[in-house]
């Protein structure tokens, strides 16, 4: 992501997520890029952290360094997050009014939702994981979800570039309404839900799904799950210099 913005004219400084290439230890050993990321959470969890928290903190320190250098305008500081890296992006917007704009470039939906109707066995008798260890911090779901966050951001501009499901994104328009500013919001879906007659139009998901169905019930096309460069590097740009 860093490079596509560089390009385009912005400074970028890309941020490794905690334990994972430069940022782990098993660099050393000669096995790089490491993603052993389980045993870390664990980790943090018995030590009362969890890994958000940490990813947080840290990608906080480096915005408070970007904020002092002379070469960074502060007004003008946006995250843009890949996949796992719109976790800290969330948690850092709301922590931080500083941020102007945001990139989220995954899909939207509620894990509480997945998680009750993601249970289809496998042929060995095993539910579905919904989320591995690196996303759990206990005690979430008792207060709200991630779609709740991104609500929270509202007004500051918010690009989606994934779609999600229906009634999430409807959640955030809402919120973006609510403030004044449902101009200052932008969805996209993937290319295979672009067309809205693609999008299932529910009343509820049904429970007993595999991963492959709940994507369907998502708008999602998860093999084309990347980094929509032409989609996001535009819309940022237009932020910061219209």
């Amino acid at each position: 992501m860093a490079l596509f913005y560089a390009k385009s004219g912005m400074v970028a400084v890309a941020v490794d997520n905690p334990g994972v290439a430069e940022s782990s230890d098993l660099e050393r050993f000669g096995r790089a890029p490491s993603y052993e990321r389980d045993g870390f959470s664990r980790y943090l969890i018995d030590m009362g952290w969890h890994y958000l928290g940490l990813s947080a903190f840290q990608s906080t320190q480096i915005l408070t360094w970007m904020k002092a250098r002379p070469f960074i305008d502060r007004n003008r500081i946006a995250l843009s997050g890949h996949s796992f890296g719109t976790e800290p992006l969330m948690a850092i917007g709301v922590l931080d009014p500083d941020i102007r704009a945001f990139v989220f470039n995954d899909f939207v939906c509620r894990t509480i939702k997945r998680a009750t109707v993601l249970t289809k066995p496998s042929d060995a008798g095993v539910r579905p994981v919904v989320n591995l260890l690196p996303h759990c911090v206990p005690g979430l779901w008792e207060w709200f979800d991630y779609p709740d966050l991104l609500a929270s951001l509202a007004p500051r501009p918010l690009i989606l570039t994934e779609g999600g499901a229906t009634r999430d994104l409807d959640l955030l328009k809402k919120a973006y309404q609510i403030m004044g500013a449902g101009d200052k919001i932008s969805i996209y879906y993937y290319p295979k839900y672009s067309d809205p007659s693609t999008r299932p139009d529910y009343v509820e998901i049904p429970e007993g799904l595999d991963q492959n169905e709940w994507f369907q019930y998502v708008n999602v096309d998860h093999p084309n799950h990347y980094f929509k460069r032409d989609i996001a590097v535009p819309w940022l740009s237009g932020v910061f210099f219209r």
